[in-house]
C-alpha cells in the first residue's frame, strides 16, 4: 500500500506560540472559566497573505494578477465576518459573536492568523495559535484560541495516492479551565482531507486512510483518558452519510450507525450517529471502529454546493464525553446563514478575485459547562 505515516516535530510551533503570547498583556493562567465555549470551523478558500514567501498560487503572488495588500485586508475582513456568522443572530441574546476557538482551513500560514488576531478580530482577544508545518501543500490548517493550547501534534501522510500532496491533521490539546474540581481539557483535531476533484471513488482511499489515522489517535486518547472530550472538525470532503450517498457502492471514510449493531458498510472507518444513539451507547471504539456524534444528523442545511447538490463536507464530530452529563457538554450546532455569504443564486459566494468570501459556509459548535445546569 502506498502509505507512509509521519509524525512531525513541534519545536517551531511552540516558538510561534510563545512569541504570540509575549506580544500581549494577558497571561495564560488568567483565563477564567466561562459558562460556554464556541468553536467555528471554516474553509477560508485559499487565504494567502500579502508577502511573497514562495509556493503561493500564481493568482496570490503580490503584484501578480493584481493581488495586493489592499485585497488581502479585504479578505481578512471578510473572513472575520464569516467567522462570526454562525453565532451572529444570537449576539443580542448575550452570546458573543466572536468564537472562542477559530479553526481555519486553506490558509497560507501563521501570518494570516496573526493578522486576523491583531486586525479585524482584535476584540476576540486570541492569545494562542497553532498552524501546520509548511510542506508540499501551498495551504495549511490553523487555529486561533482564547484558551491555552498546551500540546500540539501534526499528523500527515506523504501523498494522496498520486493525486497531490496530503494536508496535515492538526491536533491540539486546549485547557478550558477548572471544571468540577479538575482541569477540563479537550482534544481538538482540525482536518482538511483529500478533495474529490479527480473523482469521488478514485480519491476515497486517501480519505479512508486519513480516517484510519484519526481513529487510531482517538483510540489512543480514549485508552489514556476515557472521559476526555474529543472534537474533530474541518473540511472532510465528504458528508457524514457518504456511504449512503454512494448507494453503498464502495467503502467510504464515514458510514451511518446501524441500530441493529451491524457495521454500516464493510471497509468504512468511522461510524457517525445522532445524539440519542451516542448517549445511549457511548462506546469508543465499537467493533474495532470509532463511533462519533455528528450534529448534522439532526440538523438541516449544508456547507457546500457541488453541481447543484447540497453537501455537508464541513462538520464537527464529537466523542461520547460530549453527552455524558459531566464537564463540558454539547450545546448546539449552527451554520452561517448571513445573506452576505451567498450569491444571487443561493450558492456560497466564493472569492472572485476582487470580492467575496469562500465556496464553503462557516459552521459553529457550542459547548456548555455542566456546572451551570
Amino acid at each position: 500500500m502506498r502509505y507512509v505515516r509521519l509524525l512531525r516535530g513541534s519545536a517551531a510551533l511552540f516558538s510561534a506560540l510563545a512569541l504570540f503570547l509575549g506580544a500581549r498583556c494577558s497571561l495564560p493562567w488568567e483565563v477564567r472559566e466561562p459558562r460556554e465555549f464556541t468553536i467555528v470551523s471554516y474553509n477560508a478558500h485559499n487565504l494567502f497573505d500579502d508577502r511573497a514567501d514562495g509556493g503561493e498560487y500564481p493568482e496570490f503572488v503580490p503584484g501578480n494578477s493584481g493581488w495586493s495588500s489592499e485585497l488581502y485586508r479585504a479578505r481578512l475582513d471578510n473572513t472575520a465576518f464569516a467567522a462570526c456568522a454562525p453565532f451572529r443572530p444570537e449576539a443580542e441574546d448575550g452570546y458573543s459573536p466572536w468564537p472562542d476557538i477559530l479553526c481555519l482551513v486553506e490558509i497560507e500560514g501563521d501570518k494570516v492568523l496573526r493578522d486576523l488576531a491583531q486586525g479585524p478580530m482584535a476584540k476576540a482577544s486570541y492569545r494562542w495559535l497553532a498552524v501546520g508545518e509548511r510542506g508540499a501543500s501551498a495551504t495549511r490548517c490553523g487555529i486561533l484560541s482564547r484558551y491555552p493550547i498546551v500540546a500540539f501534534r501534526s499528523h500527515s501522510l506523504v501523498d494522496a495516492w498520486g493525486y497531490g500532496p496530503f494536508r496535515d491533521i492538526l491536533e491540539v490539546e486546549i485547557d478550558l479551565g477548572i471544571s468540577g474540581g479538575g482541569m477540563e481539557r479537550i482534544s481538538l483535531f482540525l482536518c482538511h482531507w483529500k478533495s474529490r476533484k479527480e473523482g469521488a471513488r478514485e480519491t476515497e482511499e486517501a480519505r479512508r486512510e486519513a480516517a484510519k489515522m484519526l481513529s487510531r489517535r482517538i483510540k489512543e486518547i480514549q485508552n489514556q483518558e476515557a472521559g476526555r472530550l474529543v472534537v474533530v472538525c474541518g473540511d472532510f470532503n465528504e458528508s457524514p452519510d457518504e456511504f449512503l450517498r454512494t448507494g453503498k457502492g464502495y467503502p467510504t471514510a464515514f458510514s451511518p450507525f446501524r441500530p441493529d449493531g451491524e457495521p454500516g458498510g464493510e471497509g468504512c472507518i468511522i461510524e457517525v450517529c445522532n445524539s440519542s444513539v451516542l448517549s445511549a451507547d457511548g462506546r469508543l471504539p465499537r467493533q474495532g471502529r470509532v463511533l462519533l456524534f455528528s450534529p448534522w444528523e439532526e440538523t438541516e442545511g449544508f456547507s457546500y454546493i457541488f453541481q447543484g447538490v447540497e453537501e455537508r463536507l464541513d462538520g464537527f464530530l464529537l466523542s461520547a464525553a460530549s453527552l455524558d452529563g459531566r464537564g463540558i457538554e454539547y450545546g448546539g450546532f449552527f451554520v452561517g446563514k448571513a445573506p452576505e455569504l451567498f450569491d444571487k443564486d443561493g450558492y456560497p459566494a466564493g472569492w472572485n478575485g476582487r470580492a467575496g468570501f469562500s465556496d464553503h459556509l462557516p459552521i459553529g459548535l457550542r459547548l456548555v459547562s455542566s456546572l451551570y445546569d
